[in-house]
């Protein structure tokens, strides 16, 4: 049992340690907000087919703003507006929510370490 254990961990270990190598997937990310909405923005190190999501505070999708996006990873801004609301329509409860990308080709999921303050009754 302690065998699996240490081998478990030596696992996450190394895991880790190449994620932390390949560096960012993104940068320049900016959680800004308009009047009446929301505009996150960033930029793409490398070219990829990118999904774009608001998560809650437990990861959990509550607007996918991108699915499957071909994006360009140069100085180019990806920003997208949104106003706010869930996917089902209705705004979220007041809370911070983070911007999610995943990129299918480099197999990378990232989280921002910024997070979006959405008040009660959707952006200001």
């Amino acid at each position: 049992m302690v065998a699996l254990l240490v081998a478990g961990s030596v696992a996450a270990l190394i895991v880790t340690q190449r994620a932390r190598d390949q560096g960012p997937v993104a940068y320049n990310v900016a959680l800004k907000t308009k009047p009446g909405r929301f505009r996150p923005c960033f930029r793409l190190t490398k070219d990829d087919t990118v999904d774009v999501a608001i998560v809650d505070a437990s990861g959990r999708v509550v607007k996918m703003l991108a699915e499957r996006a071909r994006l360009k990873g140069d100085e180019t801004a990806h920003c997208f507006d949104w106003d706010g609301r869930a996917d089902d329509g209705q705004f979220p409860p007041a809370g911070r929510y983070r911007l999610r990308l995943t990129l299918a080709e480099a197999d990378r999921v990232a989280t921002s370490g910024e997070r979006l303050r959405i008040p009660a009754g959707g952006p200001p």
